[in-house]
């Protein structure tokens, strides 16, 4: 089986233009989660998109995607959890209490605002996760880097040509996935900002797939006015 799984239940703070989530903010005329949804069922090999999203926004979230997915048989929506990790869980919980767990399953975890997704990403990812384990997308850093631990002054200039943006989504083989979590401490599980993260903490090697700068996440104001543009909204 191959699952995606979208995580939807931030709240999305840095954007000050609106006061609900980022991920359900309409723009032509749908929320920003349903653009990020179409774009994943554009690759058919998915047989099931989980997503886990904040429990006051689920109905809403049924409604639109009954009203806008055509294949809205592939999608279940669940409830999230207070943090990345923990929403991840009730996927996982989900996939194993509804269809079980094969070694062979492939899960592909992306974020509900990264509207821009590609084919070639989820295609991408999906064979490189079954062949390898787990990979990450990313591309290779277009401007330099400065490390500064204070904020005030420039304590290192580490090369560029080894430093790559992450992006989403992160993929891996279910069962082996599901084993990295359960080794995790609480320490560990507290400072984890990305999923990839769950296999440097295992020291498990977690392979490159290459993104796209188009598959940008709403992250800010500005970043909301680009997905308006580029989806030509008036």
């Amino acid at each position: 089986m191959i699952y995606g799984a979208m995580l939807a239940g931030g709240s999305g703070t840095r954007v000050k233009s609106s006061d609900i989530p980022k991920q359900f903010i309409e723009v032509c005329g749908v929320p920003i989660i349903i653009h990020t949804l179409k774009n994943m069922l554009r690759v058919t090999r998915f047989d099931l998109i989980y997503i886990a999203a904040r429990e006051d926004y689920i109905e809403y979230l049924e409604e639109n995607v009954r009203k806008n997915i055509e294949a809205a048989q592939k999608v279940r929506i669940i409830p999230g959890g207070r943090e990345r990790m923990d929403s991840i869980r009730c996927v996982t919980s989900a996939i194993e209490r509804e269809n079980g767990i094969n070694e062979d399953d492939v899960i592909v975890i992306h974020d509900a605002v990264r509207p821009f997704v590609t084919e070639k990403i989820l295609n991408d990812s999906i064979d490189c996760a079954a062949k390898n384990g787990a990979c990450v997308c990313g591309l290779p850093c277009a401007d330099t880097i400065l490390h500064s631990a204070g904020g005030e002054i420039v304590e290192d200039i580490p090369a560029r040509s080894e430093l790559y943006c992450g992006q989403a989504p992160d993929s891996f083989r279910l069962a082996h996935f599901i084993r990295m979590m359960d080794s995790l401490s609480e320490e560990q599980k507290a400072v984890i900002t990305g999923t990839s993260q769950i296999c440097t903490m295992n020291g498990q090697p977690i392979y490159i797939i290459e993104g796209d700068a188009l598959n940008f996440k709403i992250t800010t104001d500005s970043d909301l006015l680009m997905v308006r543009t580029l989806l030509g909204e008036k």
